[in-house]
């Protein structure tokens, strides 16, 4: 205790010596009187000061060490306040902060690479230069987050940019605009200037003392340009040629030099062709020359300017030809197209009929026959009902292949492929290969009776011929026969699996679902377990105060939120500390240890209690308690004592706490 120091020196009391009421006297005397002083102890660690204070707070909040000063966790505790100011701090090293507030308005603010001004102007009034270094990077220009401007180093050279297009480029004492370029006051250049857009002069004097300027675009100017000019002028509508002094290679056009300067040569031939004071005139070829050129071919004759080929070929004539190979397409126009031949030999594969037709089909097309006194034969297309007809008549062929619908009459040899619709009429020899549907006259019975026959475990047996519903008496050889699992449909369960269910006598599903129902519901989030090993099995986590993720252990946090502790207050929060602590149940409203919230913890405690002293009345132990003034509470029995020489003390086994006897295991909590 600071400020105490132990009177007994010769240390009489001790066990097994004779403790005098003196020694005693003195020592809690000298307790009073180190917790009665006023001039308080150093705590500086030396015996009678104390021992250093390295946590400080109603609740040890601060934590002193050699080297750091630190809060008992993070972000809980303001250093100063709006109504608690500090006057000046001084630090020999780096502050670290998220966020710092300049100025009585704190209108600045540093947040990482951020320098922010939220209200009124920024003001930067420097003795020296400003320098910029931005290690390789841009210095950009930005209103509301959109870049406006932004000043680039090119190899050590400076390109300025507008928005996010490169403008203007310097190199040495030369500008290159990347733009257009607008001038509207005297400008003077020394050096050369580069411009890759348009140049507009629209007042003042544009003036180039030394060097060039090179305009990639146009080069608008409303004064007078002196000196030489190189490249295309897009109009010189304020001048003429008066101005402009006549080379020896490009000369001036006039009408006299074009004139002259043209020439025709007529080389023959029907017609002429003539040149006369800058006119060209050509004489096409007369009558007598164009005949020339024309003459007839085989059964044609040409005279006159007139071909003929000794008939009548207008277009109501009726023209006679003998034999006639047509090599390329005839097109014969009309109502009716006569061949009156005996034979018609068509090269074509395909005869197309009604070829005319653009539209939606109308007309009935096919082949007629003429028969003279008889009736004609019609094999036709009927549009109307969208099939070949041939009318009354019959067709014969030795083999029909596809659909029949409707009656046929007579034998029918051969394969039938394909459906019948409509009643069969007569005898069918041979095979049927497909589903028959509808009835036969003769069908009802077979022609020959079959035994329907059960074997294996089920037995039994019945005739059936056809003409009429059978049922058949089934007999189970033995109801306690064996079946093998994997040969029943559905069952995947095997042998083995059904053998380990030992004992049971109830639905076996129902055994089962008791046993899903108890593994979903598994170990509840919050639970707290003791396990004899130092590590945390999977599924939990040391019950050690350690603050862990809200987001990883979600259910944890569901369960305990932050009865044990916020963590950073925003995304930890802390699990019970049960290191070295024994569990006690909560009260909750019984009266046992009352005073208590859930989660509390409580100092270690003894409960009053009294102890009989025995001893000689006047001896040492009855004047030990006459100093009630020293020690309040502990009564003075006035009773006699056997024995002036008793000693006092806790004996053998003592230690820095209460306790019974434990085993260390480790406590840890169910995620």
């Amino acid at each position: 205790m600071a400020g105490y120091s132990r009177v007994d020196t010769a240390n009489n009391i001790a066990n097994g010596n004779v403790i005098d009421a003196d020694d005693f006297d003195a020592e809690y005397n000298a307790v009073e009187a180190a917790f009665n002083a006023s001039s308080g102890h150093t705590h500086d660690g030396s015996s009678g000061e104390g021992a250093a204070i390295t946590k400080v707070g109603p609740s040890q909040d601060i934590i002193v060490s050699a080297t750091q000063v630190l809060p008992k966790s993070n972000n809980i505790i303001d250093l100063g306040s709006d109504a608690a100011e500090f006057k000046d701090g001084y630090f020999d090293g780096t502050v670290y902060a998220d966020t710092t507030v300049h100025g009585t308005n704190g209108r600045a603010t540093i947040t990482d690479n951020a320098f922010t001004v939220s209200s009124g102007d920024l003001t930067l009034d420097v003795a020296g230069n400003i320098l910029l270094d931005t290690d390789g990077g841009d210095v950009k220009l930005e209103d509301g987050g959109t870049q406006y401007a932004a000043l680039t180093n090119n190899n050590n050279e400076l390109d300025i940019y507008s928005g996010t297009t490169k403008a203007i480029a310097l190199s040495g004492a030369d500008i290159s605009a990347l733009g257009d370029l607008a001038v509207t006051t005297d400008t003077t250049v020394g050096g050369t200037l580069s411009v890759v857009g348009n140049t507009s002069v629209s007042s003042g004097n544009f003036t180039v003392n030394t060097g060039n300027v090179s305009i990639g675009g146009t080069l608008g100017v409303t004064g007078t340009i002196t000196g030489t000019l190189s490249g295309t002028v897009s109009s010189l509508s304020n001048h003429d040629t008066d101005d402009v002094a006549e080379g020896s290679t490009n000369l001036y056009y006039t009408d006299t030099r074009a004139k002259a300067a043209i020439s025709v040569t007529d080389a023959g031939g029907d017609g002429s062709l003539t040149y006369s004071a800058g006119a060209i005139t050509y004489t096409g070829p007369s009558v007598t020359e164009a005949r020339a050129h024309f003459s007839g071919g085989t059964g044609v004759t040409y005279s006159g300017g007139e071909f003929s080929i000794g008939q009548a070929v207008g277009t109501s004539d009726n023209v006679t030809f003998n034999n006639t190979t047509v090599d390329g397409n005839l097109i014969v126009n009309g109502t009716t197209t006569t061949v009156n031949s005996n034979d018609v030999n068509i090269g074509d594969a395909t005869l197309t009929l009604n070829s005319d037709e653009t539209g939606t089909p109308s007309q009935d097309a096919g082949i007629t026959i003429e028969r003279g006194t008889a009736d004609n034969k019609s094999f036709l297309w009927d549009e109307s009902e969208d099939e070949w007809t041939v009318g009354s008549e019959h067709i014969k062929a030795g083999t029909f292949e596809g659909a029949l619908t409707g009656s046929t009459n007579g034998t029918h040899t051969g394969a039938v492929v394909g459906g019948v619709t409509g009643n069969l009429v007569g005898n069918v020899t041979g095979n049927l290969v497909g589903n028959v549907t509808g009835n036969a006259d003769t069908a009802t019975q077979l022609a020959t009776a079959r035994t329907i026959t059960l074997s294996g475990d089920v037995s039994g047996s019945t005739s059936f011929d056809g003409t009429g519903n059978v049922s058949i008496t089934a007999t189970v050889a033995d109801d306690s026969h064996n079946h093998t699992l994997s040969n029943i449909d559905g069952i995947t369960v095997s042998e083995a699996e059904i053998n380990s269910v030992d004992g049971v006598t109830s639905n076996i599903q129902a055994q089962i679902n008791a046993v899903s129902a108890l593994a979903t519901q598994g170990v509840p989030s919050g639970a707290v377990q003791t396990f004899a090993m130092s590590t945390a099995p999977t599924g939990w986590i040391k019950a050690n105060g350690s603050a862990v993720s809200r987001t990883t252990y979600s259910a944890l946090f569901s369960a305990i939120g932050t009865t044990f502790g916020t963590g950073n207050g925003s995304t930890t929060f802390n699990v019970p500390d049960l290191r070295g602590e024994f569990a006690r149940g909560w009260d909750d409203s019984r009266g046992i240890d009352t005073g208590r919230s859930f989660g509390s913890s409580q100092a270690d405690a003894f409960k009053e209690h009294r102890h009989t002293l025995l001893g000689n009345s006047g001896g040492a132990v009855q004047a030990l308690f006459s100093q009630s003034s020293v020690i309040a509470g502990i009564q003075n029995l006035g009773a006699s004592f056997a024995d002036p020489a008793s000693t006092m003390g806790n004996g053998n086994g003592a230690g820095t706490e209460t306790r019974p006897r434990n085993i260390a295991l480790l406590y840890c909590i169910k995620t």
